[in-house]
């Protein structure tokens, strides 16, 4: 009998439709600035990684079924969120993501991924090697240049960042977090619920 197929998991907060219709309105203007093709995300799928599991079978010590009560343990306290500002990785100079950082919120945005990232280590999930950078994806760079030290630096993105830096953003409540599954399809991937996790404790003033 054929193994369940594993799904494509992830774990992130969810962002409110005011936030991603901001994002709809400030896209045009990027794909304008940049001096690169934009692959961008569609902002109907926004939201901010906090832990990233690949593919991960239902069942076992590591599946969905462990993932679960393991993640309903978190401790998670509601904090305001608000994005803020450009970010270039993995430097500014030759950049291959675009994405905006937070003006609010990245404290317990790191708190909280460290808690996750605590309760899946012990399932047997790999610790990630680098600091959490809270951040928010808005686009790829389709055409990024050769790497190495003699590769010509890429330019221009100036304008990317003053757009970032001066976009208006709400500020939105965090109240959960979510184990996602990433559904490819003919038109991207699509990420639907998988479980929702409420706060575990008062909230902060």
């Amino acid at each position: 009998m054929p193994l369940p197929t594993p799904v494509r998991a992830f774990v992130a907060l969810p962002l409110p439709k005011d936030i991603k219709a901001a994002l709809a309105e400030l896209l045009p203007a990027l794909h304008r600035a940049a001096p690169a093709r934009l692959a961008a995300i569609r902002p109907e799928t926004w939201h901010l990684t906090l832990k990233f599991l690949g593919d991960v079978p239902l069942e076992g010590p590591m599946g969905v079924s462990a993932l679960i009560p393991a993640l309903a343990e978190v401790d998670f306290a509601p904090f305001d969120l608000s994005p803020g500002g450009g970010v270039f990785f993995p430097n500014p100079a030759r950049p291959r993501v675009v994405a905006v950082g937070l003006s609010a919120g990245a404290d317990a945005c790191r708190e909280l991924a460290g808690n996750v990232e605590t309760a899946l280590a012990d399932l047997g999930f790999p610790r990630e090697t680098r600091a959490f950078t809270p951040h928010l994806t808005v686009a790829r760079i389709k055409d990024a240049p050769a790497q190495g030290k003699d590769a010509p630096a890429r330019g221009g993105w100036r304008g990317v960042a003053d757009h970032l830096a001066g976009a208006l953003w709400p500020t939105c409540r965090m109240d959960r977090f979510v184990l996602y599954k990433s559904v490819l399809g003919p038109g991207g991937a699509r990420h639907e619920v998988i479980r929702e996790f409420p706060v575990r404790r008062h909230g902060r003033t």
